[in-house]
């Protein structure tokens, strides 16, 4: 009786927690169908009562933005696809469905990221290729998608449609034999078919040759499909059979009213039926549609009086003082004073470029008054033309040297043109004892600089109690408290601040910052965009509000925020390197190269710019550029051993296999007293399958340093390299018998033992591990998972739950699925809570998600089940589990054909999973 209540019981609670499950995925199912048949309206219909009920069901996320991409919503589909790839969906299923839609919305950069981003399997590699291809010949890159396919080619040569896209794409760069070398092979491999069809008949085109044969048998082959309509339509406009012709037109613009390609053909067709009337009008639709207009007006004038401009400037009417004295100065010599007035005046209206033209006219005056010079200098640093300051420089030295005065204007000087060491020696010698404001300002933007923001705060505190009504002051003040991570005292400076002047920039810069540092990104753009209605030429302001956009995934806002910034200020550098992380992100390369290079113009030193350009041209396929960037890298790092050691890493990964040998044996030169560049060499040599080079270098470690664990681990290094994985698995554990805490070696002998090498060696050393430190949670996890790969599942269940009892347990929902695993065949219930526990703390775990689908399955709830694995088969289709879990669950619900497509499309039963028998007596049985 209690056996029959505890079942009841189970069957009540698995019925409630997958009843929606079920539905979910019968109307899933029902979608996924429809989609099939080519139902799409009843697609939709369905995956919209999905989505309304769980806007998170993934898979119903993902075909729904396939059914809205067949429809033309090519945004909304984007949408979906993004937020399914966003949520963790898997790049494999989810990329070449977002390529094809980036290609439709002109995204092609986006594509082309995709390529260097992700790894992706064979299937979803060749489309997204196809889709590059086609995006660099919409740029009218034709060379470049030739390469792309050419290096694709080489990965995969019996891909036909990759055979395909390269033969249409040389035959557009009149390589004809190359393209028929190329069809040949499609042929060759999959015999005649409309697209080898289509291709024979452009060959013909392209040779003069008649191709109204191959296009009739590509039609007939695929009678609806537009490419083999529009083909043939073309061929018989040319061979004059103008009403087939026309009837294929119309039938293709009752399939698809938009297409712009049909209407040119239509058009074409018009002329040569000698209807250019109608013809003109389609094309004159299609140009509009195209067009774009532009217009730009100029308008200054400026009229000139001396009395009136004097009396103009002493009123503060800066605009009428500008005009009466330009007028005046033009007609008479000037006194310093008069220059002063005018270049203020100008100023205040906002004629820089005026005000430079006035005192570089009047140079031989201006360096006869100090104050005139530094104003004229000033004028040059923030028009960015510090080099005219540069230049006046020897004449002011001969005059002012030792003013202070002028050791401020050179101050400046040289922190604009980025010496600094020569502005921290002035600031430090001549200004070192100045209580000039000026001089106080310049010490903390260089600290602000050097980011040492505690000394720059406690310069700023000085300034504001000797002005504490001052807004400027202010908000210095609550921007280095903000960079001192003192945000309760920011905000209730700003607060001040702002309820004494809400419209302050500095004010409402300083709260967006508040905001961003807290994550608030609403209230932190609210406070941005309010600060650049006021000022849209601040540009920290800028750099501000495209990091807040950075950091809500609104790129396109950022870049324009930054593409403004680095326009207000030529020379700064904060913005140009966020573009260059923008741009690679957004797969333009180009746009990232430009960024790098102008970076390097104002800084050619820099060893970070140099190798942010190797690491852009390499993803670029210029392998040889990049290797001359970091060969610069070489010439800066040469005298640092340390550095020598990290480029050596990034040649590495950069193919440079020559460069980072270089590298490591040139920093063991510099350093030979030095253990790690001879440890890093030697698992270099070793990766490089240099073996007998590995050895000799195992040696004179030895000989220089004598035995340590990290020797032992290179030796079981290369004993695993010589297909030795016993020998190498004996040596980690001796590694680790000498350090017991190093990590390396643990994880290397666990690797061979999840592989079945040593297995029981390896649970006994972590046994004994851990009986002598039991509050060691990892080597505890480590064994439990070994006990549980070795289906000794009440060892593994004793461990799990040892675990779960310590609150602070790293990777916790993984011990909770494990352990939900083991108790899905005995009980079903305790399993079901455990795995509801995990996904509470990791809701997009494809390995939990299969889990739960799995228990409803087991349980006989298999279209709760199915619905569930779906989930999971969405964040990680290469997961065999997942593969065999939903073949199981469609044979029990008497669907072996999907079963059997499913496992044969992953090759499932190739792969090794822990259920692999299991799975291999599913398929006997379909």
């Amino acid at each position: 009786m209690r056996s029959q209540i505890k079942g009841c019981l189970l069957g009540l609670m698995l019925t409630g927690s997958s009843v929606a499950f079920a539905d979910e995925a019968q109307t899933y199912d029902e979608a996924l169908t429809a989609y099939t048949q080519g139902q799409y309206q009843d697609s939709y219909m369905l995956l919209k009562q999905v989505l309304n009920t769980n806007p998170d069901h993934l898979p119903s996320k993902l075909l729904m933005g396939r059914v809205l991409l067949l429809d033309g919503y090519v945004r909304e589909a984007i949408d979906e696809f993004e937020e399914v790839l966003l949520a963790g969906g898997d790049e494999n299923l989810v990329l070449p469905y977002l390529s094809r839609a980036y290609l439709y919305a002109g995204k092609f950069n986006k594509i082309f990221a995709m390529l260097s981003q992700y790894e992706l399997d064979e299937d979803a590699r060749l489309t997204v290729t196809l889709m590059a291809g086609n995006a660099h010949i919409r740029l009218n890159e034709r060379q470049e998608a030739a390469r792309l396919y050419q290096r694709t080619l080489n990965d995969f040569p019996h891909s036909v449609a990759l055979l395909i896209a390269q033969t249409n794409l040389l035959i557009d760069l009149n390589q004809l034999e190359k393209a028929q070398q190329l069809l040949d092979r499609a042929i060759q491999l999959h015999g005649q078919a409309p697209f080898t069809l289509l291709a024979s008949g452009k060959l013909a085109d392209a040779r003069g040759q008649q191709s109204l044969t191959h296009y009739e048998q590509a039609y007939l082959m695929a009678p609806d499909n537009p490419a083999t309509m529009r083909a043939y339509a073309g061929a018989l406009a040319e061979a004059g059979q103008y009403a087939k012709a026309e009837e294929l037109v119309k039938a293709i613009e009752r399939q698809s009213p938009n297409d712009v390609q049909n209407q040119l053909l239509k058009a074409r067709l018009l002329a040569l039926t000698q209807n250019q009337l109608e013809a003109d009008k389609i094309l004159r639709e299609l140009t509009e549609r195209l067009s774009l207009l532009s217009d730009e007006q100029l308008n200054e004038q400026i009229e000139l009086s001396l009395i009136a401009g004097i009396v103009a400037y002493l009123n503060k009417n800066y605009e009428m003082a500008s005009t009466e004295l330009s007028r005046y100065l033009g007609q008479r010599d000037a006194t310093p004073e008069q220059l002063g007035m005018l270049a203020d005046s100008l100023l205040r209206t906002g004629s820089y470029k005026d005000a430079v033209k006035l005192l570089e006219k009047h140079e031989a005056l201006v360096v006869q008054n100090l104050s005139l010079a530094r104003l004229n200098c000033e004028l040059f640093i923030t028009l960015n033309r510090s080099f005219k300051c540069e230049q006046l420089l020897p004449e002011l030295t001969r005059r002012y040297e030792g003013d202070p005065q002028f050791a401020i204007l050179k101050t400046k000087l040289y922190m604009n043109i980025r010496k600094l060491d020569k502005a921290k020696a002035l600031l430090n010698s001549q200004l070192r004892d100045s209580e000039d404001e000026e001089v106080i300002k310049l010490k903390i933007a260089l600290l602000s600089d050097e980011e040492n923001f505690s000394q720059a705060l406690t310069l700023a505190q000085q300034l504001l109690t000797a002005n504490e009504a001052n807004p400027d002051y202010q908000a210095l003040n609550a921007d280095l408290l903000i960079r001192t991570s003192q945000l309760d005292q920011a905000d209730e400076l700003v607060g001040k601040l702002l309820n004494n002047n809400p419209q302050s920039v500095a004010g409402l810069v300083a709260k967006s910052r508040i905001a961003y540092y807290q994550k608030n990104l609403e209230q932190a753009r609210l406070a941005i965009d309010e600060a650049l209605k006021h000022d849209k030429t601040s540009v920290a302001a800028r750099i501000l509000a495209a990091q807040i956009y950075l950091a809500d995934e609104r790129n396109e806002s950022a870049i324009e925020h930054l593409v403004s910034a680095k326009t207000l200020d030529k020379k700064d550098t904060l913005s140009r390197e966020l573009l260059v992380k923008v741009y690679r992100e957004e797969g333009d390369l180009k746009a990232a190269l430009s960024e790098v290079n102008a970076l390097l113009g104002l800084d050619r030193l820099s060893a970070d710019y140099h190798i942010q350009k190797a690491a852009i041209l390499y993803d670029m396929q210029d392998h040889k550029g990049a290797k001359t960037q970091l060969n610069m890298v070489y010439g800066l790092w040469a005298n640092d051993a340390q550095k020598l050691v990290s480029l050596a890493d990034l040649q590495y990964k950069s193919e440079d296999i020559a460069g980072a040998e270089k590298s490591y044996r040139a920093a063991i030169k510099l350093a030979p007293d030095s253990l790690l560049p001879y440890l890093e060499l030697t698992s270099f040599l070793i990766n490089q399958n240099q073996l007998s080079a590995a050895a000799q270098t195992i040696e004179t470690i030895h000989q220089r340093f004598g035995a340590s664990s990290n020797l032992v681990m290179l030796q079981g290094d290369l004993a695993v390299a010589k297909d030795n994985p016993q020998q190498g698995f004996a040596l980690y554990l001796e590694a680790l018998r000498a350090d017991p805490n190093f990590g390396a070696p643990l994880f290397k002998a666990f690797e061979l033992a999840r592989k079945n090498i040593q297995r029981p060696a390896m649970m006994t050393y972590l046994q004994q591990a851990v009986k002598t430190h039991p509050g060691d949670t990892l080597k505890q996890h480590l064994l439990a998972d070994l006990y549980y790969l070795n289906n000794d599942l009440s060892q593994a269940t004793t461990l799990y739950q040892a675990l779960l009892e310590m609150p602070e347990l790293p990777r916790r929902a993984f011990v909770l699925n494990n352990l939900a695993n083991i108790y899905a065949h005995t009980n079903s219930e305790q399993a079901m809570t455990l795995i509801e526990e995990a996904l509470a703390l990791a809701p997009r775990s494809a390995a939990l998600l299969d889990t739960k689908g799995w228990i409803l399955a087991l349980n006989k709830d298999y279209q709760g089940g199915l619905g569930v694995l779906r989930q999971a088969y969405t964040l990680d289709a290469s997961d065999p589990s997942v593969q065999y879990h939903i073949a199981y669950t469609l044979a029990q619900l008497e669907r072996t054909e999907e079963a059997k497509a499913l496992l044969s499309k992953h090759n499932t039963l190739s792969k090794q999973f822990r259920e692999k028998p299991r799975a291999e007596a599913l398929a006997a049985t379909l």
